[in-house]
C-alpha cells in the first residue's frame, strides 16, 4: 500500500473514531419518585374510588409512576423498558414532564402487546435547551387488569 493511501486511510479512521466519541452516551437508571430502587413491578389494578355517601370504594388506580431527573446532568434522551414476565397487553403512555407545568407526550398507545421474552423499549427525546425534572409512564387500562409488568427508566447524556 503506497504512503499516501495509508495517510488518507489513517485520516478518515480518525476522524471516523473523533465521530463516534462525539455521540457516545452515557445513560443511568433514574430514582423512583416516592419508591425504592429504579424498578418497578405493579399488577394493574381496577380502579375504584371513594364513594362519598359510602358503599362502594373509589380510590386511585396504580396506572401511573414518576422517576426523578437528576439535575446534575443535561440529559438529552430517555428510554424505558416494559417487560411482562408472563406477556400481556397493557394501554402505555410516556410523558415527560416539564418545570413550566407542561409536558411531552411520547408515546400513547392502547392494547400493546408485550411476549414475555420481548421487552418493550421507549425513547423520548427531551426539548432542546429543557430538561424534564420527571419521566412518567402510564401503564394500565380496564381490559388489562390483573396483568403484571416490569418498568425501568434510563436517562443519556453526552
Amino acid at each position: 500500500m503506497s504512503l499516501t493511501r495509508c495517510l488518507v486511510l489513517s485520516s478518515l479512521l480518525s476522524l471516523l473514531a473523533v465521530d463516534l466519541a462525539a455521540k457516545a452516551e452515557t445513560c443511568i437508571p433514574l430514582s423512583l419518585v416516592g419508591g425504592q430502587g429504579d424498578k418497578v413491578t405493579k399488577t394493574v389494578s381496577q380502579p375504584t374510588i371513594k364513594s362519598p355517601l359510602g358503599g362502594i370504594d373509589i380510590t386511585r388506580n396504580n396506572w401511573n409512576t414518576d422517576w426523578a431527573v437528576p439535575g446534575d446532568r443535561s440529559f438529552h434522551r430517555f428510554i424505558a423498558t416494559v417487560s411482562s414476565p408472563k406477556g400481556g397487553s397493557f394501554d402505555i403512555k410516556m410523558f415527560l414532564k416539564y418545570s413550566d407545568q407542561t409536558t411531552g407526550e411520547f408515546f400513547n398507545t392502547d392494547g400493546v402487546s408485550i411476549q414475555p421474552d420481548k421487552p418493550l423499549i421507549l425513547k423520548a427525546d427531551n426539548r432542546p435547551d429543557d430538561v424534564p425534572y420527571q419521566v412518567n409512564l402510564f401503564i394500565g387500562g380496564l381490559n388489562h387488569m390483573g396483568n403484571t409488568y416490569t418498568a425501568s427508566v434510563v436517562g443519556c447524556y453526552r
